[in-house]
């Protein structure tokens, strides 16, 4: 696969020329079962909310405790899917970077292939291990040596999914909690392996500020530089490494430029999330997007443009057009004319949804 990959970009229907992904979302969720990541309510009136499906006399409610409702983790309907995809399409996009992966996630790799097929949209699979949130240490990842992990990214990359014939096109959401265990270390050195051996990229998930609420902003910095090291340590490529939600990590500008300096890439990906209004996902500190805007036209001003990534990450059905949610085209339609009136140029535009992604995703010169 040496001589296949490199400089290509993978997406679930084959190999495609890194120029043919155009303007790209880098960091979304198409078809996902994420039961094991149910919030348990206390609250007895909750109770029958948590099993009700997703409908508009819940809404209200769902909005403001999205992971407690178990309807409203399951995307699995691919018509749905298909349909609002197409929003996206129809505002300009063409790429779709799917990073479900975990042993328990729904990850469907014949679905992604239906919809890659039914929207004519690029769509880029991953692979991976995200068992942050439900613990890594009662996980099938426990058992597992950094070899065995590492063999199963490669394959997935170079062979396929299963017996599906489908192959990822990057590693990642790498899932990472507070404090580092030696199975999530584990997990990282076998994802730098995996990344040298196949020149792909590699998205990291780092513990969120809620997880961490109980400790210090330096703790919580200081720990993402933990797993930059880890990775760097294990002969990770730093500037194939991105980082996921540095704007719901609250990140303070010093820590974001300390962070792009490392050469990873700093990945804007909850546009149109503020989970300030979630108990449950309670970062008060969490931008909106004009605050993004901001936050990205500082760290451009510093020189950091070709290190930047934006996208949504939709995860949930209330974050869908159909269910009143911003959904998939929010970047396209929303946030760029937000960008326009901030001064941004098109120019500097085009480097953060078409440039950026581009060179992330094609697949590097392998290593031994």
């Amino acid at each position: 696969m040496k001589g296949e990959l490199t400089g290509k970009a993978q997406t679930v229907l084959g190999l495609i020329d890194a120029d043919s992904l155009g303007v790209t979302l880098p960091h979304e969720h198409l078809l996902k079962a994420a039961k094991d990541l149910l919030v348990k309510s206390s609250e007895a009136d909750e109770l029958e909310l948590v099993y009700q499906p997703v409908s508009l006399g819940n809404l209200n409610w769902v909005r403001h405790h999205y992971a407690r409702n178990l309807d409203n983790l399951q995307l699995q309907d691919e018509q749905m899917m298909i349909d609002e995809a197409m929003f996206y399409k129809k505002a300009g996009g063409d790429t779709i970077v799917e990073l479900t992966c975990g042993s328990n996630s729904g990850r469907n790799p014949l679905g992604l292939v239906r919809i890659a097929r039914a929207t004519e949209l690029n769509i880029i699979m991953s692979t991976g291990f995200f068992e942050a949130f439900t613990g890594y240490e009662v996980s099938s990842v426990a058992g597992r040596t950094e070899e065995d992990l590492t063999e199963h990214m490669v394959r997935e990359i170079t062979v396929g999914v299963t017996d599906t014939g489908v192959r990822a096109g990057i590693i990642g959401e790498i899932g990472m909690a507070w404090p580092l265990s030696e199975i999530m270390r584990r997990v990282l050195r076998s994802s730098a392996r995996a990344q040298r051996y196949t020149g792909a990229a590699l998205n990291i998930h780092p513990p969120l500020r809620a997880s961490t609420s109980l400790h210090r902003q330096k703790d919580h910095e200081d720990v993402v530089m933990e797993i930059i090291k880890t990775l760097d340590d294990a002969g990770a490529e730093l500037s194939r490494i991105v980082i996921s939600h540095v704007d719901i990590c609250c990140f303070t500008p010093t820590f974001r430029r300390r962070l792009a300096e490392t050469g990873c890439y700093l990945e804007y990906d909850c546009f149109g999330v503020e989970s300030s209004l979630d108990p449950d996902f309670c970062v008060l500190d969490t931008p909106n997007d004009v605050q993004r805007i901001n936050d990205i036209i500082q760290l451009i001003d510093d020189g950091y443009l070709s290190q930047i990534l934006l996208s949504c990450d939709h995860w949930t059905k209330h974050m869908l057009r159909r269910y009143g949610g911003w959904g998939y085209d929010h970047i396209l339609t929303t946030v760029v004319p937000l960008m326009r009136r901030k001064g941004m140029s098109d120019e500097q535009i085009h480097t953060l949804l078409v440039e950026n992604p581009k060179r992330v995703l094609s697949f590097a010169p392998m290593k031994e």
